[in-house]
């Protein structure tokens, strides 16, 4: 509904549900910044609104001192009201269940004492001056609720922000943890996980992109319901603190571990994690040893030498679980995939059923060893390997039904609908592109 000023004030807010207030030149904004400390407290008593949008409000430095008495209100969304420090003087509603930050420049905290006991979720995301959730430094850890429900939180691009929290009292009852481009993080929780009993609840982490993170917390292992650790592009970190050996069952179905260029070992006894079934990690020396058998879906980038894949001990063809395996390499050396040894063993686990091979420079051949056991793929895609030009004598296995080829202009050629010169070997495949 759009009022005049005039009419919103005259009518009250009394019958409204959601409110937007959208910006630069709004009379209502000069008018809550100038005369609503009287007539909020008059109206806001009986106020029914559960949502509230104020956008673009570039005046406002404080929201009204009424906004603790919206009883209703569950959702706030707050969106480029740029000279926003906090709400230390107003506090927000107990009933606020969501709320939602965008550019807001000048916000230092989200709460200078204290997070209503029933917020579920917090998005903040490109806010400048934000340092912390919450100025722990300030209230100190006991004084912070021990009745918080926060289960969802979502920062991204706030480039003063050098930790979550001091204690981990704030994120006790966390279940899901995104984090991307806050480059000054050095800190999410200083105690660790174990701490406050954090480990009940925390399901999902995922942390892109921030330069200055050293070190994950402590405790991980006490995750108990744990399943994504989703870990990008972090400069500075050199380990990831031990996955196994927590006190209960671990749940983890879901490893990334990617462009951490730092990082010299993988944490430590990960080969024990019976529940894990997807791991992407960049290659390193001696990685194979880390792969629990248990694995379904493995994705390996930046592969310099596929020597350590084919190791008879630790093999690729232990996974018999192993469903999809997705290869990006880097290995100059390798002509021929798998590689032509002599070996009873198969390369490949005969379970495969999508295949993946991508970025090897001079590859020049699919061996018939490895292809002739994988009786149940369903799907390979092969990219950018510009010299490959050769498939296995036998064809390729009777159960494809999808083969993708690009960047591999030769092959692509050989392979073309009814005169490339293996069409006769793939012609059988319903999908082909």
């Amino acid at each position: 509904m759009c009022l005049q000023t005039g009419e919103l004030f005259q009518k009250g807010l009394s019958k409204f549900r959601d409110l937007k207030i959208n910006g630069y030149n709004s009379p209502l904004v000069e008018e809550l910044g100038k005369e609503a400390d009287e007539l909020l407290q008059l109206q806001i008593l009986e106020c029914k609104l559960e949502g509230l949008e104020p956008k673009k409000c570039k005046n406002i430095l404080k929201l009204p001192k009424g906004l603790n008495q919206l009883l209703s209100l569950q959702q706030l969304c707050i969106h480029k009201c740029l000279r926003l420090v906090s709400f230390e003087d107003v506090g927000l509603p107990p009933s606020l269940k969501d709320i939602k930050i965008t550019e807001c420049h000048s916000m230092i905290y989200l709460a200078k004492f204290q997070i209503p006991q029933n917020l579920g979720r917090i998005q903040i995301s490109d806010c400048k001056s934000l340092k912390s959730l919450v100025d722990e430094e300030v209230v100190g850890s006991s004084l912070l609720s021990s009745h918080i429900c926060l289960e969802y939180l979502k920062i991204q691009e706030c480039q003063s922000l050098t930790l979550l929290s001091l204690s981990g009292q704030l994120l006790r009852t966390l279940k899901h943890l995104e984090i991307y481009d806050c480059l000054q993080l050095e800190l999410i929780v200083q105690d660790g996980f174990s701490h406050y009993n954090t480990n009940q609840c925390l399901e999902y982490i995922r942390i892109w992109k921030c330069q200055n993170l050293k070190y994950l917390p402590d405790g991980l292992c006490h995750l108990i319901n744990l399943q994504t650790l989703d870990i990008y592009y972090w400069g500075s970190l050199v380990s990831i603190p031990g996955l196994s050996g927590g006190r209960r069952a671990f749940n983890l179905r879901e490893i990334k571990i990617t462009d951490c260029d730092k990082l010299e070992v993988l944490p430590e006894a990960m080969h024990n994690l019976n529940s894990l079934e997807e791991l992407t990690i960049n290659y390193r020396e001696g990685l194979s040893c880390f792969f629990p058998s248990n694995l379904t879906s493995l994705t390996i980038w930046k592969v310099k030498s596929c020597k350590s894949l084919w190791e008879l001990e630790w093999g690729l063809h232990r996974l018999t679980s192993l469903r999809k395996l997705w290869i990006y390499g880097n290995d100059p050396d390798t002509v021929s995939f798998p590689p032509d040894v002599v070996q009873k063993e198969p390369l490949l686990p005969k379970s495969l059923t999508g295949l993946l091979i991508c970025g090897f420079p001079n590859l020049k051949k699919l061996s018939s060893k490895g292809f002739q056991s994988l009786t149940f793929l369903e799907s390979l895609h092969l990219s950018s390997c510009p010299q490959l030009a050769s498939i296995p004598d036998e064809g390729l296995p009777p159960s494809l039904t999808q083969l993708l080829i690009s960047g591999c202009p030769v092959l692509k050629e050989r392979r073309e609908r009814g005169k490339g010169r293996y069409w006769h070997k793939v012609s059988h495949i319903p999908y082909i592109a």
